[in-house]
């Protein structure tokens, strides 16, 4: 799932997904509306949003660290 070289073939196997289209529309009929979000830059430029389910909000308990949230607004720009 991760991409771990040592992880047995049979682990690997229990992971796979034969029809990814009905899991992902059943994943996401669960998840329910988030709504708008609005982009903003914060200091030094790094890109964040409001989204309640961002990891790109600084406001989420479970946001990104300053550090690595401008990592992935440069590779994201680039």
């Amino acid at each position: 799932m991760v991409g771990d070289a040592a992880a047995p073939r049979e682990a690997v196997a229990c992971l796979t997904v034969q029809a990814a289209a009905p899991l992902a529309t059943a994943m996401l009929e669960a998840q329910g509306l988030i709504g708008p979000v609005r982009w903003a830059a914060a200091e030094g430029g790094t890109r964040i949003n409001d989204g309640r389910y961002s990891f790109r909000n600084p406001a989420n308990d479970f946001a990104l660290p300053g550090n690595r949230l401008a990592r992935v607004s440069a590779a994201l720009a680039g």
